[in-house]
């Protein structure tokens, strides 16, 4: 294993728990759908870094998830403005967004 795959186990694990902690303090059921994909994304990238076959998957799924958690991340800023509840919200999926940026960039790199 290469330590592209393993930075992707890694952070597929980090967005299925900052995910589920997420949607236990939101109990929205699209916040739990994105986690559900953003987890499956990345470990089907992983799986795509290390068998070394289209690769170009291994790039793409992870910036699904950057996608998905970033647009909702601004959203979520947006709202917070009026509503300071939504604070913690909006960091905790900054973070699931940065820490995708990370892995696609990482993936991207190690092509």
């Amino acid at each position: 294993m290469t330590p592209t795959v393993i930075l992707l186990l890694t952070i597929s694990l980090a967005v299925l728990l900052l995910g589920g902690y997420l949607w236990r303090i939101t109990s929205s059921r699209s916040i739990f759908l994105n986690t559900m994909f953003g987890s499956t994304c990345m470990l089907l990238a992983a799986y795509h870094a290390a068998s070394h076959q289209k690769m170009e998957w291994a790039i793409m799924l992870p910036f699904f998830t950057t996608m998905l958690f970033g647009g909702r991340a601004m959203g979520t800023w947006w709202r917070s403005r009026k509503d300071a509840d939504l604070r913690l919200p909006a960091q905790l999926m900054t973070g699931v967004a940065a820490l995708s940026l990370t892995a696609t960039i990482s993936a991207y790199l190690s092509l």
